[in-house]
């Protein structure tokens, strides 16, 4: 008779493996970006994840340039220092949106690189299905640049914007 041992799968990326972001920006936790999205079930390698959240950065920087400008003109240190009566979960509300941020673009990146390339229609439905994620994501994303760009402005900045030509 033999005994099995079942052991817990070793996680996609090292313990504690972060991206640095820029100093002003929080760093973002591998390993934390993974389980709350469920990314590719152990698809997604370590440096496919890396690569994906520097690219979600590079997109968060460029889009948050103006309003990191005019807070850091101010005095404001870090992100965790802006000024917001909000916290979730004991982080501010600024911390909070930007992980959604980062979350979502790379996940977005992440899902447009690992769809289907079958050409049957059920594998070409299920690609379109995924591609459908993909923007869903980048939705998310976008709409959480907004919340955080309104943080500190006069008016809110829409999620939407539409212009009829």
């Amino acid at each position: 008779m033999s005994d099995l041992i079942s052991t817990p799968p070793s996680p996609a990326s090292p313990a504690d493996s972060k991206v640095a972001a820029d100093g002003w920006f929080p760093d973002i936790d591998c390993n934390d970006l993974r389980d709350e999205v469920r990314l590719g079930e152990g698809i997604v390698t370590h440096q496919r994840l890396i690569a994906a959240i520097e690219g979600a950065m590079l997109h968060a920087f460029r889009a948050l340039a103006d309003w990191r400008a005019l807070h850091a003109g101010a005095g404001v240190a870090s992100l965790d220092a802006v000024p917001d009566e909000v916290t979730i979960g004991g982080d501010p509300r600024p911390v909070v949106l930007w992980r959604r941020i980062i979350r979502y673009y790379a996940a977005a990146e992440i899902a447009d690189g690992y769809r289907d390339l079958v050409a049957t229609d059920q594998q070409s439905q299920r690609s379109d299905e995924r591609r459908v994620s993909a923007d869903d994501y980048r939705r998310m994303a976008h709409a959480a640049v907004a919340d955080l760009r309104s943080i500190g402005a006069a008016t809110p900045v829409q999620r939407n914007h539409a212009e009829l030509i």
